[in-house]
């Protein structure tokens, strides 16, 4: 039996089409489905999806910022982006808040620091879009390349570069670098891997039991379900969560 394209299924290759001719680059959304594992812990997709610790993306194009009917926990400066701004989420709008959330929605509570690299946000982006199947992209929706270049991208190693990370005593101890481990622990990690996530969300993480050069590699690389960090992180930041979490002020 022959398969049968349903009329959905065609739409969304259209979308997909579309926004990735539009772009000027092939995207990727089964990369993107791999990197929307760094975004789990916060949004959900899907069939039978519901809000989370943020809302669910199942229909985001075409939604204005703040508006995702029954999630109540929108920061107030992006009920102000949508409601006095008028920001719809399109490729373009999407495109730029993905590449620095603060930056685009000062005041936003989204903990995110944003994508660096800009093939991985034109990858996630050809992802969540199938889950928007009624949206249509409209003129001047689509991501230009002046438009890439405002978002400002931070500069990144080559993908080839080893990082090769020393962890002396006098680094493990230094107070800036536990202070910087701590706020972006709040910010991103404690999600999953926070005393309120147990049971169910991460492993209960045993400090004194990890050396490093351990820590480090499972920030960088992820493990099993956990995703890699090391196209969100600098190396700086996360030579500094791994000076949090093995310091006496760690607290999940």
């Amino acid at each position: 039996m022959k398969p049968i394209i349903t009329i959905a299924a065609l739409c969304t290759f259209l979308l997909l089409f579309l926004f990735t001719a539009n772009t000027h680059a092939a995207a990727n959304p089964v990369k993107g489905e791999e990197l929307f594992k760094q975004c789990v812990a916060c949004h959900t997709l899907g069939d039978g999806a519901t809000h989370s610790i943020g809302p669910t993306l199942n229909h985001v194009f075409g939604r204005i910022a703040g508006t995702a009917e029954g999630y109540a926990n929108y920061s107030q400066a992006m009920r102000d982006k949508g409601q006095n701004n008028n920001l719809l989420w399109t490729e373009k709008s999407l495109y730029i808040f993905l590449a620095g959330p603060a930056r685009y929605v000062p005041g936003t509570t989204m903990g995110f620091k944003g994508l660096r690299k800009e093939q991985e946000i034109k990858d996630l982006l050809a992802y969540l879009i199938t889950f928007s199947p009624a949206y249509t992209p409209k003129s001047g929706t689509q991501v230009t390349a002046s438009e890439a270049a405002q978002a400002k991208l931070p500069e990144i190693k080559a993908d080839d570069e080893i990082e090769e990370p020393e962890f002396t005593e006098a680094y493990l101890a230094d107070d800036n670098a536990i202070a910087i481990g701590d706020e972006l622990w709040a910010k991103q990690c404690r999600h999953c891997h926070g005393s309120s996530a147990y049971p169910g969300k991460a492993p209960k993480l045993k400090p004194a039991r990890y050396e490093p050069d351990f820590v480090f590699d499972r920030i960088t690389n992820g493990f099993r379900k956990m995703p890699a960090w090391k196209s969100v992180f600098t190396l700086e930041e996360r030579m500094a969560l791994v000076a949090y979490v093995l310091s006496n002020k760690f607290s999940p």
